[in-house]
């Protein structure tokens, strides 16, 4: 669930959601030459704040601590007893302009202090300095809540904020806020969760068959048909390196890492609205096998322009890294693997079915076994019961928590949907789907586009954003 850190024009909830926002139909211009770009550095705010965060919640014992970073915007507020809304930040660099439009929007109407905390282990809220297997022992959803229920109580008692919380989050900080809400309902009266994946599952295959389906038939049989080309090249050396050359991506030396980037490119593009974007470049080659994977790795090019980062960047293989400061430009890719090695999974396998496939078949639970062994020494499955029976159990016994989804997200399969079995085990959740929404697009900020049911998505938020603030009781 990469969600890439790069320079914006606009705060955005989600980095790449982001880019492909910004994207214009014009901007993908097939068999042309597109330059590389260097990274800039990511951008850091003048008011940064400091937290002294416990590095390990469960042993009272353990005394260290690292800085964890904050960002405060009080300008809507009303008054120490104005309700604050808690933005969780994910995968990447964090900074003061992540919340985003949508949280300042409602800000606004609630007259709200809105305070952003960037997740342990990314951006520069680093526990260690290097990112060994063991360091990262303490990089899981319970001590990420913990740190901000830890931090909310400092914020609290410092700044003698009297007001109710409401936290937010897209994407896997959605899942986060979902599960602080369902953990911590003493300290937050409500949560938005957006494109939040809250039930964990290691061979993720499904997203795979979604991606084929958003894609249509005549787009996906386009993608698999450079897929066969690519594996084919697996067997020759000289056949497999010019096609990476199309891809920027000689430095990668894994074939079924190459393999991947090549299905994680347009399974992106699908995930975050792109789909007509992408599969026009594809179209334009015609019958020309050759200008299939010339366009196709030509639009890899253009998103890694965008992200700042190179092709290895986007690769599994730049996760050997152990250094967090090489990851502060991008997505915290170790981080992030780890967390999928341990507790989630999400592991985007090639579909059973290959009708409804658009990816290697080589991209399978064997694959990520053996990416996780290569990482982190790692040599059994993923252990998924602490999200499923302790975090993903606790939302279904909960309360005031909106599950916002887009219908064309692959990752809406992991959340909960409007008259799915799991919103039936409980009628105090509120869920939402955007009809032909993307990953996040309801935290986006309001254009003049939108269509009525991302407005009404937007304005259900909103609409139970002032009841929980104004109710009299808490919980």
């Amino acid at each position: 669930m990469k969600e890439f850190y790069f320079r914006r024009a606009k705060a955005q909830p989600d980095s790449k959601k982001a880019l492909f926002d910004a994207f214009e139909p014009q901007t993908i211009q097939p068999v042309q030459s597109i330059q590389p770009q260097t990274a800039d550095p990511a951008p850091t705010s003048d008011d940064d704040l400091l937290y002294d965060q416990h590095i390990d919640h469960s042993n009272a014992e353990d005394m260290r601590t690292f800085k964890q970073r904050y960002w405060i915007d009080d300008s809507q507020a009303t008054g120490l007893n104005a309700p604050v809304l808690f933005y969780i930040c994910g995968e990447a660099t964090c900074s003061s302009r992540d919340a985003g439009d949508t949280v300042t929007d409602n800000a606004k109407k609630l007259g709200a202090h809105v305070i952003t905390l960037e997740h342990r282990y990314y951006g520069k809220s680093q526990p260690f300095t290097s990112l060994t297997t063991d360091n990262l022992q303490y990089l899981t959803v319970a001590n990420a809540l913990a740190d901000l229920a830890e931090f909310q109580k400092h914020i609290q008692t410092s700044l003698g904020w009297t007001g109710k919380w409401i936290s937010i989050g897209g994407s896997y900080p959605g899942a986060l806020s979902a599960f602080y809400r369902a953990k911590y309902p003493d300290l937050v009266v409500g949560s938005l969760a957006s494109s939040a994946p809250v039930q964990a599952q290691e061979n993720f295959e499904e997203y795979d068959r979604h991606v084929t389906e958003v894609a249509g038939p005549a787009c996906a049989a386009l993608i698999r048909k450079a897929v066969v080309q690519t594996e084919a090249a697996v067997a020759s050396p000289d056949a497999l390196a010019a096609i990476k050359t199309l891809f920027a991506a000689e430095k990668i030396t894994d074939s079924d890492d190459f393999l991947y980037l090549l299905a994680d490119v347009g399974a992106s593009a699908i995930q975050y609205g792109m789909r007509d974007q992408f599969c026009a470049t594809l179209t334009a080659a015609g019958s020309d096998d050759n200008a299939l994977l010339t366009n196709y790795g030509l639009f890899a090019q253009k998103v890694y322009k965008s992200w700042g980062i190179d092709a290895y960047g986007f690769s599994a293989e730049s996760a050997e890294n152990l250094d967090p400061d090489s990851y502060l430009s991008g997505f915290g890719q170790r981080q992030w693997l780890y967390q999928s090695c341990t507790e989630f999974g999400f592991f985007q396998n090639a579909y059973h079915d290959p009708a409804y496939s658009v990816r290697s078949a080589r991209i399978n639970p064997a694959y990520h076994r053996g990416l996780c062994e290569r990482l982190f020494g790692f040599n059994k499955p993923v252990n998924t019961d602490e999200i499923n029976q302790n975090f993903l159990k606790a939302v279904l016994e909960g309360s005031n928590i909106l599950l916002s989804n887009g219908s064309q997200d692959p990752w809406s399969i992991l959340s909960i949907l409007p008259g799915s079995p799991l919103a039936a085990q409980n009628a105090n959740l509120q869920t939402y789907l955007v009809d032909q929404g993307s990953h996040c697009s309801d935290l986006v900020g309001a254009t003049d586009h939108d269509s009525a049911s991302l407005i009404q998505a937007r304005q259900t938020f909103t609409d139970l954003a002032t009841s929980w603030v104004g109710s009299s009781s808490q919980n």
